[in-house]
């Protein structure tokens, strides 16, 4: 392909996306600290007891019940030792909850606060009903046609000859030059990364067709838990029972969140997190019964690289791994297709002033004043 085909494409795909691109930037952006954000919005949580301090989880349970009797709780997470969040059956919302006391502190729906408000922007636009799924397949568009932008930009440096004496950046030959130079020297330095984010989030709702692409990829395939099928199981005793023994099935894990049964016989879903694991690494132990035994385990840490690549896209995509070194860097991130679409389109409008000049014609005057001087 020629090289002045290969701009024209990179410049039209740009006018495509520039907008939609952005606002997924910008939000993406805050997203990276978007918990931390809510957190400070909030205020400090409310504990009456010592730092660490906590009630049993059954004892929390049967507290929120008295409670609340009208919420069903299906899920509860124990990552924060101030502040227990239990999220409810049914799309009720969440709660905040007090493990000194069980008291709820809070409870709210995700989408009216600043964090879920944030993440329907970059979901979705902001659009909800029946329009959203089509909005979200135009999401994973604008991330694809994204890939697509990088790929365009990578051949086109490579095009000409000599590609590498173009990475250094200098402005001595004025801004147009500099900003062009980091221009390209910054889409080389971010190709690997930025890709990445792009089909990781593509792939938290192309969940098929990337599936399949990541498995091609790998020569691998994910593989999901398989627990055994809820039927003929005694009741639970009791959660604390029931967390003992999942506990012992993974000893040098902590534990991260547990599900309740949704019916009696059910089991209870244990998430137990590695030392110094990240979110979606957590070994899920399922137990039911009385007395309570283990019905299976699942532990990622045991997984091909397809299956543990398909559930880090999430942490991938947002960069909740490696530390807050990683966090930072992925703010920066994230930032950058936003820096893309304001410096190309700046080169973009200069290129055009340059050639308008260029094509205008030279007024008559100069013409007779040249051919006088001849």
């Amino acid at each position: 392909m020629r090289y002045r085909t290969l701009r024209r494409l990179h410049l039209w795909v740009s006018l495509l996306v520039a907008v939609p691109l952005l606002v997924l930037s910008l939000s993406g952006a805050l997203l990276v600290y978007a918990p931390e954000l809510q957190r400070a919005l909030d205020g400090q949580a409310r504990n009456t007891g010592p730092v660490g301090a906590s009630l049993s989880p059954t004892a929390i349970v049967d507290r929120v019940a008295s409670q609340r009797p009208d919420l069903n709780i299906w899920s509860i997470s124990v990552a924060s030792r101030d502040v227990w969040t239990a999220w409810l059956a049914d799309g009720a919302g969440v709660l905040r909850i007090d493990p000194a006391t069980g008291d709820i502190i809070e409870h709210f729906h995700p989408k009216d606060r600043f964090e879920g408000w944030l993440t329907a922007l970059h979901r979705r636009y902001l659009v909800d009903g029946p329009a959203a799924p089509w909005v979200r397949h135009g999401v994973s568009a604008v991330a694809l046609l994204f890939v697509l932008q990088l790929v365009l930009g990578l051949w086109i440096w490579l095009k000409p000859p000599l590609p590498f004496r173009r990475l250094p950046v200098s402005f001595r030959q004025g801004t147009r030059f500099g900003i062009l130079r980091l221009h390209q020297a910054t889409g080389i330095a971010s190709f690997l990364i930025l890709t990445a984010v792009a089909l990781t989030g593509m792939a938290m709702y192309w969940h098929d067709p990337m599936q399949v692409a990541l498995e091609w990829i790998t020569a691998s395939k994910v593989e999901e838990a398989h627990p055994p099928k809820e039927d003929g199981h005694a009741p639970l005793r009791n959660i604390d029972e029931a967390l003992r023994v999942a506990q012992a099935a993974a000893p040098d894990a902590t534990l991260s969140y547990f599900r309740l049964p949704r019916r009696p016989g059910d089991s209870l879903v244990a998430g137990l997190m590695p030392e110094g694991g990240a979110e979606g690494q957590a070994t899920r132990v399922w137990v039911a019964g009385d007395p309570t035994r283990v019905l299976y385990v699942y532990a990622p840490s045991e997984a091909n690289l397809a299956t543990t690549i398909w559930h880090m896209r999430y942490i991938i995509h947002v960069g909740k791994f490696g530390g807050p070194i990683i966090r930072a860097l992925w703010v920066i991130v994230a930032l950058v297709p936003a820096a893309f679409m304001i410096s190309g389109l700046w080169l973009y409008l200069g290129r055009r002033r340059r050639e308008s000049r260029a094509r205008k014609p030279i007024p008559a005057y100069l013409l007779r004043l040249s051919s006088t001087k001849d």
